[in-house]
């Protein structure tokens, strides 16, 4: 071996070189020393860590990005398997791959369930909004009555008054509009002829629903400010 001071050639084993150096040790095995690397494993827990994270922060939707958790431990579980020498970590990668997906089976067969909620949820806003254009016109209607002391007649004198036409509801269909303002007076409103005991009608916004026809189930309807079913207002 040489001398680290001077780079003589020196015999293994003597204590001190010509120079001087002395030796204050067994030298280093020149085998390179093996360390294993825990950066996939520890990479995995804290993907797993900030997907929870931003999930809880946020919208649960992004734990759809668990996938990415998944692929990592998994990745670290097959270096840890294959090369246990330079890869540790297995069982931290394990158990992260283990709760990751029971995590995502639970998660998944909760988001299942909650399909049919959501679908009535999304009908619902539809509806509202609906009913939101509706109550819009209403107020034009009554300033309309407050100026001429009776609701239009049909659709084209209300757009010549309003000076605008009836919007187009959630389903991009225009909301249909009926004055019975005029019947009323000839005493051949519907809700007369019934003979119901209800008070007649003055108006009716109508909007044709999901399906776009007229006369079914899912119809918008809205009688003098209130929303009938087209059942309730078919019994009136």
């Amino acid at each position: 071996m040489d001398c680290p001071c001077c780079g003589v050639s020196i015999t293994l084993g003597v204590l001190e070189c010509g120079c001087g150096a002395r030796f204050v040790g067994t030298p280093l095995d020149e085998t390179p020393l093996k360390v294993q690397r825990l950066g996939p494993a520890m990479t995995s827990v804290l993907l797993l860590a900030l997907v929870v994270g931003v999930s809880l922060a946020f919208t649960k939707w992004l734990a759809l990005s668990a996938v990415v958790v998944i692929w990592s431990s998994w990745r670290a579980v097959k270096l840890a398997r294959r090369n246990p020498e330079w890869y540790g970590g297995y069982r931290t990668a394990a158990a992260t791959l283990t709760v990751t997906i029971l995590a995502g089976v639970i998660l998944g067969a909760y988001g299942v369930s909650r399909i049919p909620l959501a679908i009535d949820n999304w009908r619902t806003r539809q509806i509202a909004a609906t009913q939101a254009l509706c109550y819009h016109v209403k107020g034009l209607l009554e300033e309309y009555k407050r100026v001429h002391n009776s609701y239009p007649k049909n659709a084209q004198e209300y757009e010549k008054a309003v000076g605008e036409s009836l919007p187009l509801d959630y389903w991009d269909k225009s909301i249909k509009y009926q004055g019975y303002t005029e019947a009323i007076a000839e005493g051949t409103n519907p809700s007369s002829l019934l003979r119901t005991g209800l008070p007649p009608a003055n108006f009716e916004l109508r909007s044709a629903g999901a399906d776009g026809k007229l006369g079914t189930a899912d119809d918008v309807i809205m009688v003098d400010g209130i929303f009938y079913a087209n059942s309730e207002v078919k019994s009136r």
